[in-house]
């Protein structure tokens, strides 16, 4: 577990470690209305990581929210960075999401080429661009007319 967590982990420990002292529960008490073991509370209370099952498990056995554990901001920024060709592949969803939703582009079916030529895109990357648009005919956003072995692409009706 990256250091990050420890301190986050920690508090939330101690905040149910506090809630089930308020309602003047025992681990054991606990670990009987979960079905977890006592020594699993008792790790999970001093900071240990635990799934998220077992910890919604003792949110319900404490009667507390989720997001009460959680009240203290997180600092949430990545660890590490997105690999270029995934910084790429989001620009690239980005540019055919506007296109899609935000031009009438589609209003004309277009072929995977020109959809290359207008985001100004390597053609090396039809076969990609081929399944991203066969992704939003599947989510109901663009639909297809086939000419031979020819798609041609438009916003749906």
């Amino acid at each position: 577990m990256p250091d990050v967590n420890k301190h986050i982990l920690h508090n939330i420990g101690r905040v149910l470690r506090n809630r089930r002292e308020e309602l003047s529960y025992s681990q054991r008490d606990v670990a009987n209305m979960t079905g977890l073991t006592v020594n699993s509370i008792s790790t999970f209370e001093k900071g240990k990581s635990i799934s998220l099952s077992n910890f919604l498990l003792i949110c319900r056995a404490l009667q507390i929210q989720p997001q009460l554990v959680f009240k203290d901001p997180i600092d949430l920024t990545p660890l590490y960075h997105l690999p270029p060709d995934s910084q790429k592949r989001i620009e690239t969803t980005k540019k055919l999401d506007n296109l899609i939703r935000n031009t009438d582009f589609f209003n004309t079916p277009k072929r995977v080429s020109e959809v290359l030529e207008q985001l100004d895109s390597d053609r090396r990357d039809s076969n990609k661009f081929s399944v991203y648009l066969t992704g939003y005919c599947k989510e109901g956003e663009l639909e297809y007319v086939k000419e031979g072995n020819i798609k041609r692409y438009k916003k749906k009706t």
